[in-house]
């Protein structure tokens, strides 16, 4: 009885050392598949994580870069994500981080857009800009609304008819523009010419070959266009040293200065004239002035009447006189 009693003391002991050591096992190997040996850390904080599970995926340009490690809460209320990124990849600094989701309902991953930087982020550093998914409560919340709308709309008999015309309308669309597809392929109109007219493009290509050929000859410094340039350079040469009325006009300081107070002199001149000052002022300013000299021609004009209607009888007087001499 007691090698028996031994016996089965020493089989619960490898048994119970056997269960001890399958515990471990299957602790380091899901330590290990959550978090990689070959891999270092990145934090994430997000306003919301709802359905980001530890272990999901972490992909960047839909390559798997690395696992999601342990989620806490923040004091602030937000939830502070770790990244386990695979050592072989990097992150710039200013990447982003969204939390997205496999379909509609799939499982939720963390996707990395990668930045323009040159610079990484190290090991245990914070990804500043991360975003969190619309949650689907928020998209039905949202879609609610808009669809209590369109019952609202469509379900009186003026929203039914609006709708019949509608689809009347896209239906009538739809057939001119299959019309205008036919006559198009036709090579009817402006437009159908254009996309079936060899023509045109042999004229298009021969265009630029022209304007190819300009171009290298004006490279080449043939024709006009160089000769006109070198002009305008010997021109502007001469203006700078001062040859010339122009030229002398821009760099000769005395002549600016002269013209300037010739023209501050015509501008005191405009002001007395505005105000009536001096003879031609008065002319302009004075109504009196210009009342005198209507009266004065008024009287001229009378003057030159009457002379013109004595002149015919003194004529007439000189002539019966030599009669009767």
């Amino acid at each position: 009885m007691a090698v028996k009693g031994s016996t089965e003391i020493k089989v619960g002991f490898f048994v119970f050392i056997g269960i001890l050591a399958i515990l471990y096992l299957t602790f380091k190997l899901g330590e290990e598949a959550f978090t990689p040996k070959d891999s270092y850390k990145l934090y994430a904080v997000f306003e919301n994580v709802s359905g980001l599970a530890k272990g999901a995926k972490i992909e960047m340009a839909g390559v798997n870069i690395g696992k999601v490690g342990n989620i806490e809460l923040t004091p602030e209320g937000k939830a502070k994500v770790e990244l386990l990124i695979y050592s072989k990849y990097k992150v710039q600094e200013d990447a982003e981080a969204y939390v997205k989701t496999y379909g509609v309902l799939g499982d939720k991953f963390v996707e990395l857009k990668p930045g323009f930087s040159k610079n990484y982020l190290k090991p245990e550093s914070m990804i500043a800009n991360a975003h969190s998914a619309v949650s689907v409560d928020d998209l039905l919340a949202n879609i609610g609304p808009t669809v209590e709308g369109l019952k609202e709309l469509l379900g009186t008999e003026e929203g039914r008819q609006n709708l019949k015309i509608l689809v009347a309308n896209i239906k009538e669309a739809s057939e001119s523009f299959k019309g205008i597809a036919a006559k198009i392929e036709k090579g009817q109109g402006s437009l159908g010419k254009l996309v079936t007219d060899d023509s045109l493009y042999v004229n298009l290509k021969e265009t630029t070959e022209h304007l190819k050929a300009i171009a290298r000859q004006i490279e080449s410094g043939q024709g006009t266009l160089t000769q006109t340039v070198a002009h305008l350079e010997k021109v502007s040469k001469k203006l700078e040293k001062g040859e010339g009325t122009l030229g002398k006009l821009i760099n000769d300081e005395s002549l600016y200065k002269e013209l300037k107070q010739i023209s501050t002199n015509l501008k005191e001149i405009t002001v007395r004239i505005e105000r009536g000052e001096g003879t031609l002022g008065k002319l302009l300013k004075d109504d009196s002035l210009y009342v005198e000299a209507k009266k004065t021609l008024r009287s001229v004009n009378r003057a030159a009447k009457g002379i013109e209607e004595q002149v015919p009888i003194s004529v007439m007087g000189t002539v019966a006189g030599a009669a009767m001499k």
